[in-house]
């Protein structure tokens, strides 16, 4: 079983319809490639894939990240569905266990239920070690808050390092624009 490509499209059509403002042109490969396939979600499906991702923003509005062993980068918490996961949403879920040890019950989603709080598609450079050519990833980045204390434990054959990162010194800087008005936005609501 996997992520039926029904599902990937609602993802799609609530990021739209959440955030009108963004911009759909990147996302031309995954427009396309969902019109063609049934499975996006799988690591084999080229040239490209559906990958998911977790914005944890804990007490004081920082983001987790974790510092990728291979590319060694700050990333969030993510990556490959895998055919267990039923949604987007418990494939991030999934992720962030595996590669932090945060259970899902010390997070709550920001969002409704299957919208996410940004997509990015970016190339993935070819890898000869796991015969993998170069593709892209649309990443599904499902945001949430952090509820309850959890000790990070951190998936050391991937991960090396963790940190809890502001807003102004995440790398993914549109993401971190967005954050910082959702965060605005929502905290002049209450």
């Amino acid at each position: 079983m996997s992520i039926p490509l029904s599902h990937v499209k609602e993802a799609i059509i609530a990021y739209t319809e959440k955030f009108p403002r963004s911009d759909l042109q990147s996302l031309q490969p995954l427009l396309e490639a969902i019109n063609t396939s049934d499975d996006i979600t799988a690591r084999t499906h080229l040239p490209g894939h559906v990958t998911t991702s977790a914005v944890i923003l804990n007490e004081e509005n920082k983001v987790l990240h974790i510092k990728h062993k291979i590319l060694n980068i700050w990333l969030l918490p993510g990556g490959h569905c895998e055919n267990a996961d039923s949604t987007l949403v418990s494939a991030s879920l999934r992720e962030v266990y595996e590669e932090t040890g945060i259970p899902s019950d010390c997070l709550k989603r920001i969002l409704p239920e299957n919208v996410p709080i940004d997509i990015d598609l970016h190339p993935i450079p070819a890898n000869p070690r796991k015969g993998e050519p170069e593709h892209w990833h649309a990443d599904f980045r499902f945001a949430y808050r952090l509820v309850s204390i959890a000790k990070v434990a951190l998936q050391e054959e991937e991960v090396t390092d963790y940190a809890w990162l502001p807003l102004e010194q995440m790398p993914m800087r549109g993401l971190a624009n967005r954050l910082y008005d959702f965060i605005k936005t929502s905290t002049t609501a209450t």
